[in-house]
């Protein structure tokens, strides 16, 4: 599959920070998820997050759009400071305002879909272009019309998702991600709850839009594509980076015992 997104930039961006945390820390009650997380994605990167199950690498995610709130620590994304850290060293709560100013710069991708299942795929993609972003609804229509076509989807913008594959579901997932043209897009698994043949048509939009310059943050337990699209490798265990690296240096030549042992049981299953 070929993804022609006319409006993406085919070179890659300068380096500048599109997401910083630093010293980042959630709790839920007395079970403390990520424990001073500080990580930073430039324009154009790709960072693969690998870890156990329960390492924290879904509230990463989640804390990068407020849809978990931080303890302690600070987010700065697409250059709205997110969660910020006051005089007395606890973190500011956004308003909502700032959340909303955030998430326009954000696109989130699910394992399950999320998409509204009373709008057609067409609907699904002009809602928050029309409502966030205040784009005219033809207008919205047209850039979904576009993000369809390169998904391969353009028969389906007036069938519901319930009618669509699994894979077919997260294209429209990703395009409807990409509606609100945001600086960065996050991915949460999002080949997991996918059949096996429907996974590679998924991971070839990534691809595409990987080469196309676009940044991206992704959790993934797909190694293959780690290796290939991946500039860093991020590794988390029990809340905490215990390692970053290339690609190559971490599934060669990892320096923690713990990433060494968490890649054998992950190929060896």
């Amino acid at each position: 599959m070929v993804v022609d997104l006319a409006e993406q930039p085919s070179q890659r961006p300068p380096r500048v920070p599109i997401l910083v945390m630093e010293d980042v820390r959630k709790s839920f009650g007395n079970t403390e998820i990520l424990r001073g997380v500080s990580l930073e994605v430039h324009a154009g990167e790709v960072i693969v997050i690998i870890g156990p199950s329960g390492s924290g690498k879904t509230t990463l995610l989640r804390t990068v759009n407020a849809l978990e709130l931080i303890q302690y620590g600070s987010i700065t994304v697409g250059g709205v400071s997110l969660f910020t850290t006051g005089r007395d060293g606890r973190t500011i709560m956004p308003s909502r305002q700032t959340i909303r100013a955030a998430r326009a710069e954000v696109g989130m991708i699910f394992q399950q879909f999320n998409l509204f299942p009373h709008m057609t795929v067409m609907q699904n993609l002009c809602e928050a272009p029309v409502f966030a972003r205040h784009m005219s609804l033809p207008d919205a229509r047209e850039r979904a019309r576009r993000l369809l076509a390169s998904m391969g989807l353009s028969e389906k913008a007036d069938s519901y998702p319930h009618t669509l594959s699994g894979g077919q579901q997260q294209r429209v997932a990703i395009a409807r991600g990409l509606a609100m043209e945001p600086k960065l897009m996050l991915f949460d698994e999002v080949t997991s709850a996918l059949d096996p043949e429907m996974v590679g048509e998924v991971l070839a939009v990534m691809r595409e839009l990987a080469e196309r310059g676009m940044t991206m943050l992704v959790v993934t337990h797909e190694m293959a594509f780690a290796r290939e699209v991946a500039e860093r490798v991020v590794v988390i265990d029990e809340g905490r980076i215990i390692e970053m690296n290339t690609p190559e240096k971490i599934f060669s030549h990892p320096d923690e015992a713990r990433t060494a042992e968490f890649l054998r049981r992950l190929l060896a299953r």
